[in-house]
């Protein structure tokens, strides 16, 4: 088995704990209207083509043990931070199958492991995956299920089901939400994601004013009214 990966970023200090190595996987079952990383969408193998011509091919296969060799090159740097691996993307659990080839293969040298998900998986590959990190970066977009379907294409009630037991499974966790103008940032946007929380952390993280440079680079149309309006 292998996984697809666009990136591997090494020395991130804001997707969990100390000096980590974030894994971003390839192909999302959203279409989230605002996404900063259109190249990690599609499951298949993608190139981008920058303004000056460069091209930049998005997608390599890996094996879980070669790119488990990948991400213990900097264990050491890691272990001293007090920092590990996170998985990103994409969406990491639209690739659970190969998440739990690789999974055990850093755990056995102790590196810390963080996920961020969408939640938008099956409950089998969420909870499969979820029981073996060492924390979870749950992603909240949004409260209604219109406006979750209308902005993401995709059913609410999925995320909310494995939301639910994440809050009982005892993995620390916090919640995320990214403040999009015009769609889920206003005070009482706010307020309902804090009492949604109920009393867990959540990280509010600012619109990416960038988010729609990649997307010329693969002949497409940033999607996001507000923003391009």
């Amino acid at each position: 088995m292998k996984g697809r990966i666009f990136e591997i970023r090494e020395f991130t200090l804001h997707d969990g704990p100390g000096v980590r190595t974030t894994v971003f996987f390839k192909g999302c079952n959203l279409r989230c209207a605002w996404c900063h990383n259109p190249e990690g969408q599609s499951f298949e193998a993608e190139t981008m083509t920058r303004a000056n011509g460069e091209k930049i091919v998005c997608g390599e296969d890996w094996t879980a043990d070669a790119l488990a060799d990948e991400l213990l090159r900097n264990a050491d740097i890691m272990a001293q931070s007090g920092g590990g691996v996170t998985f990103s993307g994409g969406e990491p659990l639209a690739q659970a199958e190969f998440l739990m080839e690789l999974i055990p293969r850093l755990k056995r040298m102790g590196v810390h492991l963080a996920i961020e998900t969408s939640g938008y998986a099956s409950s089998q590959a969420y909870r499969s995956v979820v029981t073996q990190v060492d924390f979870v970066y749950q992603d909240v977009k949004l409260l209604d299920s219109d406006a979750f379907r209308r902005w993401t294409g995709g059913e609410l009630d999925v995320v909310l089901a494995n939301v639910a037991w994440l809050r009982g499974n005892g993995v620390p966790f916090a919640f995320r939400v990214p403040c999009i103008p015009g769609v889920n940032d206003s005070a009482a946007d706010r307020e309902a994601f804090v009492d949604f929380a109920d009393g867990a952390k959540v990280e509010f993280l600012a619109y990416n004013k960038a988010a729609g440079a990649k997307y010329p680079m693969l002949g497409r149309t940033y999607p996001c009214p507000p923003m391009s309006s």
